[in-house]
């Protein structure tokens, strides 16, 4: 029984180097093998000394990553120089009009604060040069 559990720990003696992990070209080099039909996927780790859970990842990895490159490549080139200045365009129309709105909403609020001073008597607004008090 100890002898199993002995057989169990050991690296695989197929991999040359069994806690270090392969590079990305690695990687790439095993899964470009079993796309290309030259390997199928156990005579593969049983030649890299890998784990068949292993290879499965990295070739959906890898697979998932081409994916979005190619996604990213095609959105962007659909995208023309006249689809963007008019995206630009309508951005700074949104900001003109939320400047005016700011603007307008100064102007009611220093309309109130100078009417509440001259009808209610009430001083709100501080002098320039005042300094705060001490407490």
């Amino acid at each position: 029984m100890t002898e199993k559990r002995k057989q169990k720990n050991r690296p695989s003696p197929l991999s040359k180097h069994p806690y270090v992990r392969p590079s990305k070209e690695e990687m790439e080099l095993i899964v470009g093998e079993i796309d290309s039909g030259a390997l199928k996927i156990l005579s593969a780790c049983k030649k890299y000394g890998l784990n068949r859970n292993t290879l499965k990842f990295w070739i959906t990895r890898l697979s998932v990553g081409d994916l979005t490159d190619k996604m990213n490549k095609s959105m962007s080139s659909n995208i023309s120089g006249d689809r963007k200045e008019h995206e630009y365009k309508q951005q700074i129309s949104q900001f003109e009009k939320s400047l005016e709105y700011a603007r307008l909403k100064i102007f009611g609020l220093e309309t109130m604060i100078k009417v509440a001073e001259e009808d209610l008597q009430i001083k709100i607004r501080k002098k320039p040069g005042t300094k705060r008090s001490k407490e």
